[in-house]
């Protein structure tokens, strides 16, 4: 990998990314001292090269909607952001450039869609409502990432899928180590051959004996020159099950947090819960749980605020500073500051799912879930609260997604 952007900067005047949190609630100082004093800033990752990071949110959308821009990881120059990302990874259409990305993507985005994701809602209810049955009748005190934030999104995106949710533990061990930086190479390469063997054989059944659900579909409707590749079936299954219920789990049991941290919210929701939509949207905005962050590399010469980006240089975006941005939230009057939580806030130019061609497939459904969950929970369990002093929950450290390693709760 060159190191193009550190020959304007030494390693003193670029540093270390990813940057710490010195509180689980806010964005690292170092990145909002960024937003604040403008502009692009030299950062040093892993291998000591060093590469813009953009935390405004104007910057952010700017850099992730160019096509001067390109999210390929195959490009010599692109900064990867830990040591056990794998250089191949780039072959998925996830991190392909348009029009070739636009032309896979879009066989998928019909089973995403909004119509189809909302068709869910009465299934995600009914799940909703198995869980906290199984709560109550097993009483407090209980790991609500156990219980609920992990079960309701995996059980969701398996009936979505056709993927047999009693495989769970073993999906859920495969994501987990897909996501947990202080995995080792050698046991995220064993969990990756065995992920690929499990789905390889899924999608051949599914192939054999078809039925109403995603795969079937896709493997159905989408055959010659448009069909994807039978090596890339298993990868893509794969990751729209680890990304399906990985994400959504940390922002259930982060949210759920947030509001009992915060009790006014928590009974704004409770009394209003065609608040749902909206505080769906802020608790996004508020937790930003994608911790590595999105990155890009610059095709050509190109200026983002006020920085010249020359090509070849790498740009990474702090998706939680541009989401705490007090320019784009909390600028207007009435509206409260953008650190605030207001699960009223009109948070929807958040970039909690990325921007532009790139952003999250599932986030249709990701706010579905969202929007059943917590006003459901905090229904038919309003004395929830934690069990443990705030400041002991065990937030992740070094993780892709941020959230905690469990959640004690009781009622």
């Amino acid at each position: 990998m060159t190191t193009t952007a550190s020959e304007a900067a030494s390693t003193e005047e670029a540093p270390f990314f990813p940057a710490p949190r010195t509180c689980p609630f806010s964005a690292p100082p170092q990145h909002t001292a960024f937003r604040e004093a403008g502009g692009l800033h030299k950062v040093t990752i892993w291998d000591g090269s060093t590469h813009w990071l953009a935390t405004r949110h104007a910057d952010i959308r700017a850099v992730l909607s160019s096509p001067s821009f390109s999210a390929d990881v195959r490009n010599p120059d692109f900064p990867l952001v830990h040591s056990n990302q794998p250089e191949h990874e780039g072959g998925l259409f996830l991190r392909l450039d348009d029009p070739e990305h636009a032309r896979l993507r879009q066989m998928l985005t019909k089973e995403f869609s909004v119509k189809r994701t909302q068709a869910m809602r009465e299934n995600l209810v009914r799940i909703t409502d198995e869980l906290i049955d199984a709560m109550l009748a097993k009483g407090g005190p209980a790991d609500f990432i156990r219980d609920f934030a992990l079960p309701l999104p995996s059980r969701a995106i398996c009936l979505i899928l056709g993927v047999p949710y009693e495989d769970h533990d073993l999906f859920e061990r495969h994501a987990n180590a897909g996501t947990d930086l202080d995995v080792g190479h050698d046991e995220r390469a064993r969990t990756q051959r065995e992920s690929f063997a499990y789905y390889e054989a899924l999608v051949e059944r599914k192939r054999r004996e078809p039925s109403d659900d995603m795969i079937s579909r896709l493997l159905a409707h989408h055959t010659g020159p448009d069909a994807f590749a039978p090596e890339m079936m298993p990868v893509l299954v794969g990751i729209l099950v680890g990304a399906g219920h990985e994400t959504t789990a940390n922002m259930l049991s982060l949210g759920t947090v947030a509001l009992l941290v915060n009790p006014d919210q928590r009974d704004r929701l409770r009394a209003h819960p065609e608040l749902a939509p909206s505080a769906a949207e802020e608790m996004l905005r508020y937790w930003s749980i994608v911790s590595t962050d999105p990155r890009r590399v610059a095709l050509e010469d190109v200026e983002v605020g006020g920085q010249l980006v020359r090509k070849g240089e790498g740009v990474i975006v702090s998706l939680i500073a541009g989401n705490r941005d007090p320019r784009a939230f909390g600028a207007n009057e009435g509206e409260c500051p953008a650190d605030t939580l207001d699960i009223a806030r009109n948070a929807r130019r958040h970039v909690a799912f990325g921007f532009g061609s790139h952003q999250c497939l599932g986030q249709n459904l990701a706010r579905v879930e969202m929007q059943v969950a917590w006003p459901r929970l905090f229904e038919r369990i309003p004395g929830l609260r934690l069990a443990i002093a705030q400041d002991e929950l065990p937030f992740k450290k070094n993780s892709i997604v941020y959230g905690l390693n469990s959640l004690p709760v009781t009622w």
